[in-house]
């Protein structure tokens, strides 16, 4: 045996297991493969964000409630009562109270003036959101949130968002509205000069007035008779 006939028998033998060890090139099958697949990818999360995306109207109404509850509350804090009506909540926003005077080292609380939204001012001018004037508020913050501060005039009827007296927006319907409480309201206190008018009038003063008439009358000397 030569040398050329030993050197081709070291040679293995092709078989189909050796040739399974070296497939042929595919990357562009592999491209097309991850290219299809990540468009697939955007495709699904377009789709689900359009789903799941909150309405813009509704987001947008939530947040305009939301700076009613934040005025109104810091109405409260400054001048320690409720607003009376919307037209006293605009005079606060448009003069703010001048900022507290520092006594002490802690400085004092800074005054926040939050703006109303023209849209929800024409809604409460309309009476499409009402609101509790004159609301009794407590320092705790868990129980104003029992009772209710503002709602939709319709949430009665076709349900709707309501904001509770902790200034937390909700969206109730018509059953969940009813039971829910509305914040009390402080009623009106009387004028002194009405409270005055009205203790002449009452019926002490005027039985008091009567006797002392009567009294006069007794106490005058008899007319002569001709």
């Amino acid at each position: 045996m030569d040398s050329n006939d030993h050197a081709e028998s070291q040679i293995p033998p092709s078989t189909p297991e050796t040739d399974q060890q070296y497939p042929p090139y595919r990357s562009p099958l592999i491209v097309r493969g991850l290219v299809f697949a990540f468009l697939i990818v955007v495709v699904v999360s377009i789709y689900s964000g359009n789903i799941f995306k909150p309405a813009p109207e509704a987001h947008s109404f939530k947040g305009e409630m939301q700076q009613l509850g934040l005025a109104y509350h810091e109405f409260h804090r400054k001048q320690e009562r409720s607003p009376a009506s919307l037209e006293d909540l605009q005079d606060f926003i448009a003069n703010p109270p001048p900022p507290p005077k520092a006594d002490g080292i802690v400085p004092p609380d800074p005054v926040t003036v939050v703006t109303l939204p023209d849209s929800l001012e024409k809604m409460i001018k309309e009476g499409t959101v009402v609101v509790i004037w004159n609301a009794v508020l407590t320092d705790s913050g868990q129980e104003n949130d029992k009772y209710l501060l503002a709602y939709t005039k319709d949430i009665t009827q076709n349900g709707g968002f309501a904001m509770t007296a902790a200034g937390r927006v909700l969206e109730l319907t018509p059953d969940e509205f009813r039971a829910y409480p509305l914040v009390p309201a402080v009623v009106d206190e009387v004028e002194p000069a009405e409270a005055d008018a009205k203790a002449e009038e009452s019926p002490q003063t005027r039985s008091s007035d009567t006797a002392e008439e009567k009294q006069t009358e007794a106490e005058k000397p008899p007319a002569d008779k001709e």
